[in-house]
């Protein structure tokens, strides 16, 4: 045999060594949590034998992979390499997740009664999709189709889509009220997102997703806010659904310069306080400026005479 063949078998050789590691790895996603331990050994074992260690032989076969375009898979063996078992580890917190999530999916079409009747219009979705269904296409009564040309969430919902929700329902008066629908319709798009089998399946009908955006936009910023409590619902929005745009911060502050009357400036007494939300809205009544300071109509007309 010549170099030549010598240099060709070997080739061959880690090639085929190349292909018993990645049917060994392939076991690594396996449900039997005994058959990924013991492929994790035997992997172990093959690298440790053909390249001197776990850590170059995933190396190698990560190159492999890269020169085939498959670059997730690359990734995520150079990782493995890095982190021996984290792949096992990961195809068992997936499995873990996928149990729980079944779990999850029973209880909820155990609550509507049937798996049709989780994934149809519920009762309150009907309300909206009813109020609504005049400004859909008459052809098309699909409840998830565009309503007066509309159905990008983050479009402007047409005034006639605004009105017709509306109607079905008046809009929340105050920000708790706001967070409370806002809350609900994002339960009732996760039960949609946990029942989906694709693509598009998990949004809520067009008129409830109008609706949902309504009132988010109340409990984000729509509304003012009362007192404390509100202001905490305030915060929540933003917290846990505002952007990191920093638009937040200019809104919580407006709300609580609403709630204090006007934040003080340093040394600023009772007096310069009413001269100032006077000149600040000359078209408040005294009773209005003392209400703002938790004083009497009396004492406000006595600091603007002073």
């Amino acid at each position: 045999m010549n170099l030549l063949d010598l240099m060709t078998t070997g080739e061959d050789l880690r090639e085929k060594a190349l292909d018993r590691l990645e049917g060994i790895i392939a076991l690594y996603a396996s449900d039997d949590e005994d058959v990924q331990d013991e492929a994790l050994a035997r992997a172990i074992t093959l690298c440790g034998k053909e390249w001197g260690g776990y850590k170059p032989g995933l190396e190698e076969l990560a190159k492999r992979k890269e020169d085939a375009d498959a670059l997730v898979d690359a990734l995520r063996l150079r990782e493995e390499a890095d982190d021996p078992g984290t792949m096992v580890r990961t195809a068992r917190a997936r499995r873990a997740l996928a149990g729980k999530l079944d779990g999850e999916r029973a209880i909820i079409v155990a609550r509507y009664g049937s798996l049709e009747a989780a994934i149809k219009p519920s009762p309150i979705e009907c309300m909206f999709v009813d109020g609504a269904a005049h400004l859909a296409d008459p052809d098309d009564a699909d409840p998830w189709s565009p309503l007066a040309g509309w159905s990008v969430p983050w479009h402007d919902i047409p005034a006639e889509l605004v009105t017709a929700v509306t109607n079905a329902c008046p809009l929340p008066t105050t920000v708790a009220d706001a967070r409370a629908e806002a809350l609900t319709w994002d339960e009732r798009k996760r039960e949609r997102d946990l029942l989906s089998d694709g693509p598009g399946a998990a949004a809520l009908p067009t008129a409830c997703t109008a609706r949902h955006q309504l009132v988010a936009q109340l409990w984000s910023r729509g509304l003012a806010v009362r007192d404390p409590a509100e202001l905490e619902a305030r915060l929540e929005y933003w917290t846990t659904h505002g952007g990191d745009d920093g638009a937040g911060y200019a809104i919580i502050a407006e709300d609580v310069r609403r709630l204090s009357g006007g934040f003080a400036k340093v040394g600023e007494g009772t007096k310069d306080k009413v001269r100032r939300l006077k000149a600040e809205h000359p078209d408040w009544s005294l009773a209005r400026i003392g209400k703002e300071l938790c004083i009497t109509r009396q004492a406000v007309h006595k600091h603007l005479r002073q």
